[in-house]
């Protein structure tokens, strides 16, 4: 797509991206929890930080290459699970599976997908993992991981921060709801992107096929039914031994998302986890959460070479990926980029993101005389209010 051509970083897909969505979608997409503090700084956070760079180095062939969880990948980041991708898209996660397969980077769905396990699998022939929540019933986390081991996923995640909803206040001045409320505003803003809205009344129904098992028929049909049951599953008593227990079952690497304490980063460590997302989700949970980056250094201290440590939230250049992976993160997970990608040119959309990002991160390392992921260390890092 022509126009796709023309947009030259992340801020300016989020602006095509709002130009595609109705104001309601657009803001369950970009919006955070409460006033919405932790959103703008995981962002403004950044400033702290600046990158140093060695001059006459020979930097002819870089090498963006690394292995996630034993997995080879083309970049230091992952296209993170985030569930409901349809809002944005008809194809959903299927389109992004596409993309990150032709790219070659690792992508997850999450339980929420609205689209199955199975047909992710089947498109998505490069590296994938599927992610979880702390359901109630050990049942449905047992069925998923034999159906995502039968589908040739080579990781699961767990996302921990999530046993309640943040308080989302956007969606709730929307009324956000599928089928949307009919109102003037609505109405309004559906009128305004008839792409999005032909799009969504002429392709299949939304679902959620990767829990249908759990749903009677009169729910599996209405999303806010659906909604109401992924609220009621989420389990305020699962524990470290619950975790301990999913992660014996599943048997491969496994990797805890949400920590933000060094003393959890250490107990995900011995229970058996593979790796931990540093997290504070984007902003769309506890609203005084510090950002994700502050957080990480203290946390990789902690746990050494004990498991791989992740990091997302807030991350739109290749410059703050090099800074994560200079404080000693494996890489880093992008949620809303790449979902801004497939609202604004579904498959090619994603496949843009990856590549706007791939070539900083090359561009970004040529300047700093670096040549390899390995090469970036906390050598590179000035910070800026370091005493």
């Amino acid at each position: 797509m022509a126009v796709l051509n023309r947009v030259f970083n992340i801020d300016e897909m989020r602006q095509l991206a709002q130009s595609k969505l109705p104001k309601f979608i657009f803001d369950y997409l970009s919006g955070g929890a409460d006033d919405e503090w932790v959103l703008h700084n995981n962002r403004e956070v950044f400033a702290k930080y600046g990158l140093l760079t060695e001059v006459l180095k020979d930097v002819s062939n870089i090498d963006t290459s690394t292995t996630i969880l034993g997995m080879k990948t083309a970049a230091p980041f992952i296209l993170s699970s985030t569930g409901a991708s349809r809002f944005f898209h008809p194809e959903g996660e299927v389109a992004v599976a596409r993309a990150a397969a032709d790219e070659n980077v690792l992508y997850g769905i999450a339980a929420s997908a609205m689209s199955s396990i199975e047909e992710v699998a089947a498109v998505a022939r490069g590296p994938r993992f599927f992610q979880v929540y702390v359901f109630k019933d050990p049942g449905l986390n047992s069925e998923f991981v034999q159906r995502t081991k039968a589908a040739g996923y080579q990781a699961m995640y767990l996302t921990v921060d999530t046993v309640v909803a943040g308080n989302r206040e956007r969606d709730l001045r929307n009324q956000l709801s599928i089928p949307p409320k009919v109102t003037p505003r609505t109405v309004w803003q559906v009128g305004t992107r008839p792409k999005w809205a032909i799009d969504y009344m002429t392709t299949p129904a939304w679902t959620f096929p990767n829990v249908e098992s759990a749903l009677d028929e009169a729910t599996k049909n209405d999303f806010g039914s659906v909604a109401e049951w992924f609220a009621s599953q989420l389990d305020r008593s699962f524990t470290w031994d619950n975790a301990a227990r999913l992660i014996a079952e599943w048997n491969g690497p496994f990797v805890i998302k949400g920590i933000t304490r060094p003393q959890d980063a250490i107990r995900a460590a011995e229970i058996g986890a593979t790796g931990i997302v540093v997290s504070n989700h984007g902003g769309r949970q506890l609203d005084r959460l510090p950002s994700s980056i502050e957080l990480l250094p203290a946390i990789v201290d902690a746990v050494g070479d004990r498991l791989e440590v992740f990091i997302d939230s807030g991350f739109r250049r290749g410059t703050d990926i090099i800074t994560a992976l200079a404080l000693g993160a494996k890489a880093v997970a992008i949620g809303r980029p790449y979902l801004y990608g497939l609202a604004a040119g579904g498959e090619a959309g994603v496949s843009r993101v990856v590549q706007l990002l791939k070539s900083e991160i090359v561009r970004d390392m040529a300047m700093m005389g670096l040549t390899s992921i390995d090469q970036i260390s906390r050598d590179v890092l000035f910070e800026r209010d370091r005493k």
